[in-house]
Parts: structure tokens; sequence; C-alpha cells
């Protein structure tokens, strides 16, 4: 006799998301590794300024343990979210945010563009991609000595 286990696919609201990638931004900020890596699904990619990686219970530890940079603050644009359902189980949500953060003792702000991808699984939902793009101009104008973005 074969046995089936039904899986039933809680379609996630807008506002749920949010929370849970508010979830992941303050377990960040609290350096909480456990909490990030149960919302990190272990094949996550990460994609930003410093490259492409991945993001597995290594990675975040390794992360955790470099004093030189903390999340102080940070600010979810609500005006600027935008979800898109993927497939069943899988969702995106994109918005802008304002970071303040401590690079080795320095103050530093920022904004950005985020977008994390989720998908559910047996234990909840996990982040399997996140990107970040700095708030500028889109062909570095902006940062390049002796120019000025027109």
């Amino acid at each position: 006799m074969t046995t089936m286990t039904q899986t039933i696919t809680k379609r996630i609201t807008d506002q749920e998301l949010l929370a849970l990638e508010r979830q992941y931004w303050d377990a960040i900020k609290a350096r909480d590794a456990r909490t990030v890596n149960r919302l990190t699904d272990p094949g996550s990619t990460v994609a930003g300024a410093t490259g492409v990686s991945g993001w597995d219970p290594e990675a975040v530890s390794k992360a955790f343990e470099a004093p030189n940079y903390t999340i102080k603050d940070y600010r979810i644009d609500p005006q600027s979210v935008r979800v898109n359902r993927i497939a069943d189980g899988v969702v995106s949500i994109a918005y802008g945010v304002h970071e303040d953060i401590d690079m080795g003792g320095k103050p530093v702000k920022l904004d950005a563009f985020d977008l994390s991808v989720w998908k559910q699984t047996d234990n909840g939902w996990t982040c399997v991609l996140h990107t970040e793009s700095l708030k500028g101009d889109p062909f570095g104008r902006d940062r390049m000595a002796g120019h000025s973005a027109s």
C-alpha cells in the first residue's frame, strides 16, 4: 500500500511576504544566524555590488563573525513594494530600502533597491535569491572621478 502526502499550498499575502522580508532584515540586524539560516534556502544566491555568492549556513556564520559591518537601522519604502507571483509556491518581492550601516566604526547611509525570491517548502517560506542594487546612475557616472551625472 502506498501512502501519499498531500501538500497544501497556502497563498502568502503581500502583507505576510513583507513581514517575512522584514523578519529577515531584523535577524541580520540582530546578527541572529539561527533565524537567518531558518529563512534561507540552503542553495540560495546573493548578488550585489560585491559579486555573486552562495548564502548557506557557513557563509552566514562567516558574515556575522566579521565585526566590520553592522546594520544599525533600515527602512523599507512601503510605497515601492512590488510582489510578483512567479509560480505556485514561488513569489518575489522588490522594494526600495534605506540602510544605516556601521562599516568598521564609520557610519554609512545608503539607498538601494532590493529583490528577494521566496519559495514555499515543507518547513515554511525560504529565501532562494536576494539582490541589491545601489541607488544612483545606472551607468555609474555618479561615482566616476571628475564626472558629473547629467
